[in-house]
């Protein structure tokens, strides 16, 4: 696993762990989103920050594994592509997504923060 990889399990084990501050720290200044309940993108750190407040509160059960991931670095940004598979509960209902996902990344005060997280779930394969 890089170090890519390993920053955004970081963020996901904020997440599953409930720990809003560090899930809103691994958001860059400049970050951007779509926001799948409004279905509008979301640019800058506040809304996207926002967005993660709300979901915590909304989302329980979390946990996300990410696999096949492929990173490559220039300088201060980093590109991250992988599949994440994510388990979790929403107004009592269990869903469960699998998604190729792309992260951008920015290393900012030395700690790499997603700029673009992009994720395009997909549906269970036919039997």
């Amino acid at each position: 696993m890089g170090e890519l990889q390993a920053a955004l399990e970081s963020m996901f084990d904020a997440f599953e762990r409930g720990d809003t501050e560090a899930l809103v720290a691994s958001v860059a200044s400049e970050a951007q989103g779509v926001d799948e309940i409004s279905r509008k993108w979301m640019r800058g750190a506040d809304e996207v920050q926002n967005y993660l407040r709300g979901l915590v509160s909304m989302v329980t059960g979390m946990k996300t594994v990410v696999t096949d991931g492929n990173e490559t670095i220039e300088g201060d940004t980093g590109l991250l592509t992988c599949w994440i598979d994510q388990d979790y509960t929403v107004d009592g209902t269990a869903q469960h997504v699998s998604a190729p996902t792309t992260v951008i990344f920015k290393r900012e005060a030395g700690a790499w923060r997603f700029s673009l997280f992009h994720s395009i779930p997909l549906p269970p394969e036919e039997a």
